[in-house]
């Protein structure tokens, strides 16, 4: 990968939006620099005969059928909200 630069960290930072002083900015620049360059060092490391890990015990997950259902609760849901018609939370209509 290339070098991580201030034009990368501006561009992240706009996109973010979050304000990043130049002093930061070269920071950030050396520090995700190391971060990346650490992930490169792990891509180097040969796992082809190295079975994927799921959980550090050897036990299993009970499984359970997903069974979809509104909990018969709506009611008691909606006594917090400010507005609700239908059986829905009404919220102002907003238009840009």
């Amino acid at each position: 990968m290339s070098k991580v630069t201030k034009e990368n960290i501006k561009k992240i930072s706009r996109l973010a939006r979050i304000e990043v002083s130049d002093i930061e900015s070269e920071a950030l620049t050396s520090q995700l620099g190391k971060i990346i360059g650490w992930f490169e060092k792990l891509n180097e490391v040969n796992t082809d005969k190295v079975e994927p890990l799921v959980n550090v015990h050897e036990m299993t997950l009970d499984m359970k059928q997903d069974e979809v259902t509104d909990g018969d609760i709506a009611q008691d849901v909606l006594k917090n909200a400010k507005d609700a018609k239908y059986g829905y939370f009404a919220v102002p209509k907003v238009i840009e």
